[in-house]
């Protein structure tokens, strides 16, 4: 399979994406593995999508799909188990469902499966495709020959030892913890923030309503829990998320997040560039 871009959908209003509306993209070949892609959103300022790899599946890199990108990524495991590698320097870890792992530009990256369930991880990558940091970018990197899987040149006791140096796992305890709206009443933490990437979660009680959010960036989201209305007060419309449902919501929208369970729900938003 010859390499080809993917999709670029892109929305210019509030706009409810239905998981299981989104048509898969597929790609890879022989070498790399074969990949499939729900892309949510990728315009010139956010990429959203979902990557899935069947039962004890994996993706590597070939000359046609070179996996190292102009980009700082964020992926959240939503089921399955990923063991993310970096083939050049052999750094490998285990990220399990509901944490995540961040990394920077120019960083090879592989992924496997270690599970017997289908591997799902919600990425947000950034800057985005159309801005030239990806398939095109990666065709100009220097192909890598040799993967290396085991780190048999490291002493665990050797001071100058990192167990994360160029891959840094994220678990909900790590994540930096905010109370927003007039009177503190929605918590919001932050995974990652750079220049680029500016990756947060956003926890409701059972029945909770939030404030009234509005940003200044476009901004992506995808839930991961049902039954979460939203309220967009500049048009009236509503919409219900249901689980792995996406919402991309334009600059400067003012919307409220309503939990309709009786139990606690999250949502994971991305801010755009």
């Amino acid at each position: 399979m010859a390499y080809k871009p993917s999709p670029k959908p892109d929305f210019d209003k509030p706009t409810h994406i239905k998981y299981d509306l989104i048509e898969p993209y597929m790609w890879g070949d022989e070498k790399t593995g074969k990949v499939k892609d729900w892309i949510y959103v990728s315009n010139l300022s956010l990429h959203q999508i979902i990557f899935g790899l069947d039962p004890r599946g994996n993706f590597k890199h070939s000359d046609q799909y070179r996996t190292i990108f102009g980009a700082d990524e964020f992926l959240y495991v939503l089921s399955g188990v990923l063991i993310i590698n970096n083939p050049e320097n052999g750094e490998t870890h285990k990220v399990n469902a509901g944490e995540s792992v961040f990394f920077r530009k120019d960083t090879w990256h592989h992924g496997f499966n270690y599970s017997n369930d289908y591997l799902q991880v919600l990425e947000f990558f950034s800057p985005p495709p159309l801005t030239g940091t990806s398939g095109l970018y990666a065709k100009e990197k220097k192909l890598l020959e040799k993967s290396i899987y085991k780190r048999d040149n490291i002493s665990f006791y050797n001071n100058d030892f990192k167990n994360e140096n160029t891959l840094k796992i994220i678990k909900k305890d790590n994540l930096v913890w905010s109370l927003e709206g007039p009177n503190q009443e929605v918590l919001i933490g932050n995974y990652v923030k750079t220049e680029f990437l500016n990756v947060k979660l956003i926890t409701l009680l059972s029945f909770q309503k939030t404030h009234v959010f509005e940003f200044d960036n476009n901004t992506s989201y995808l839930s991961l829990d049902d039954n979460i209305k939203v309220s967009i007060n500049n048009n009236n419309q509503e919409y219900k998320l249901n689980k792995k449902d996406g919402l991309y919501i334009p600059a400067n929208n003012k919307f409220t997040l309503e939990n309709k369970n009786d139990f606690n729900v999250e949502i994971i938003l991305c801010e755009g560039l």
